[in-house]
């Protein structure tokens, strides 16, 4: 391990007044293969930091014009972000200044007059936290990069443009807790006269929700245009994602299809939060739903269908729970008899307007920042 230091060049800059003690650094690092470059005093540091780019510093406490600790109080403001260990050197084993050195940004200390052994093994000990950190860092770098594709992807899976469907109005809101999310909608142009509605949440958060989001999406879509029974549906996804999710994963969904022909809709509640629906002729909202086990859990499960007529005026709004359970300072949640009230007072507003309308109702109860899960919904208006 030792080799791989050694066969790297390190810049080193010591910054101390003594001529002495900076030969003593230079001398013995450069047999390591370091370059060491020398300056009298803090201000005189700053300024080298200032044009090149080290992976160290020495810095001695008293010095003239900028002592040690001003220029530990100062050179950060000047290598911004970058981790660069510093090595406080003292002539005096004084635990106050260690303390205080600590404190505004020393990573060690050496005590003068200066070890060469010593000197060697601690600043190769910072060079390999130095190392492991910039490795960490690139790695999170890549990490941060792949997820601003993977949610690039992901909102070109969640669909934005529903006037593929031309009849009921379709309209919806995805706001991810992360990057990318587990919660998910979804809409199916089934025949001329019949229309799918989906409405999904992964278990969990993060990459492990996305990626099974995104796998459960493709399934729920390829088998969507082959069943006019919603129970069917769900009882055909179920045992498609049987041995697909780890063990501690699984999914909720309601599923929904409406018939131009007969004026109904039909639904299938697969363990998820129920489905409201506002009836404009009585100004009442209703919560749909069926018996139903999540998806993932069971091969044995049975699925429940139900169906509704509808009229003109009426709206389904499906929802994942992120919404309702979202707390503000007192830790109340939003809860359902809220959304219910603000899908009642906004129902003449139509699209975006009454998505917005209800995002605005939620962030005048608590801002939506404070939320600890995915909210996603799906308005459709008859």
């Amino acid at each position: 391990m030792l080799s791989n230091y050694l066969n790297t060049s390190w810049n080193i800059l010591a910054i101390d007044d003594s001529k002495l003690n900076r030969a003593i650094i230079k001398k013995t690092l450069a047999q390591i293969n370091m370059n060491v470059d020398e300056a009298g005093d803090g201000m005189e540091g700053l300024q080298a930091l200032k044009e090149k780019k080290y992976d160290l510093i020495l810095v001695d406490i008293v010095m003239p014009k900028l002592d040690g600790f001003g220029f530990l109080s100062k050179f950060r403001d000047v290598t911004g972000t970058d981790f660069i260990p510093v090595i406080l050197m003292t002539g005096s084993d004084d635990l106050n200044s260690k303390i205080k050195g600590l404190r505004i940004g020393a990573d060690d200390f050496l005590l003068k007059p200066l070890n060469e052994k010593e000197l060697v093994a601690r600043v190769l000990s910072l060079l390999r936290l130095k190392s492991a950190h910039d490795e960490l860092l690139e790695k999170n770098r890549l990490i941060q990069k792949e997820l601003l594709a993977a949610q690039q992807i992901q909102k070109f899976i969640i669909p934005k443009d529903f006037s593929y469907i031309e009849y009921p109005r379709i309209s919806g809101k995805y706001l991810p807790i992360e990057d990318i999310g587990g919660d998910y909608f979804d809409c199916y142009k089934l025949s001329d006269t019949q229309s799918g509605f989906l409405i999904a949440d992964v278990t969990g958060h993060g990459i492990p929700a996305a990626l099974v989001m995104t796998m459960s999406k493709m399934i729920f879509s390829i088998y969507a245009p082959r069943f006019t029974s919603t129970s069917e549906y769900i009882s055909l996804i179920n045992q498609e994602m049987m041995g697909l999710l780890l063990s501690d994963q699984y999914i909720t969904s309601f599923y929904v299809i409406y018939d131009d022909e007969t004026g109904k809709i039909t639904f299938t509640n697969a363990g998820h939060t129920r489905t409201l629906y506002y009836r404009a002729s009585s100004d009442k909202m209703l919560a749909l739903d069926t018996f139903g086990l999540f998806i993932g859990i069971s091969d044995l499960v049975k699925y429940e269908e139900k169906s509704l007529s509808v009229s003109p005026g009426d709206r389904l709004f499906l929802y994942t729970d992120g919404i309702t359970e979202i707390k503000n300072s007192e830790k109340e949640e939003y809860g359902v008899n809220r959304l219910s009230k603000s899908i009642r007072v906004n129902n003449e507003l139509h699209g975006d307007e009454f998505c917005q309308a209800i995002l605005d109702d939620v962030e005048s109860f608590t801002a939506l920042d404070n939320r600890d899960d995915d909210v996603a919904f799906l308005s459709v208006e008859f």
